[in-house]
């Protein structure tokens, strides 16, 4: 069984309103290299973790993974997964704004 597929269709015939002209609004894509991002995660998380945790142990504890596992995440080996991600925004009032000003030197 395949997967429903997304298609973009495109008519160039009919002009659009341009009215947002200078209103500074831009994509993710132009704020944020992806790639850059993903190359940077483990560093934006080492940090973060390194500031809200005394040791490996309290992550691992924290978030109920292996000790080999927040050893990598304190050392900027790898990068936690989507699932630790939403727990540290859910637990944390001030995660986002740590990552908000990481993410503009890193971005």
């Amino acid at each position: 069984m395949s997967r429903p597929r997304l298609t973009l269709i495109v008519n160039n015939d009919v002009p659009c309103g341009d009215d947002a002209r200078g209103a500074g609004q831009k994509s993710w894509s132009n704020q944020f290299d992806p790639h850059a991002l993903k190359v940077n995660a483990p560093d934006l998380w080492s940090s973060y973790f390194r500031a809200r945790f005394h040791s490996p142990r309290e992550v691992a504890l924290f978030c109920d993974v292996s000790f080999q596992t927040a050893l990598n995440w304190w050392g900027a080996v790898t990068a936690p997964a989507s699932h630790i991600a939403l727990l540290v925004m859910l637990t944390d009032p001030g995660a986002p704004e740590f990552f908000a000003q990481d993410t503009e030197v890193a971005a």
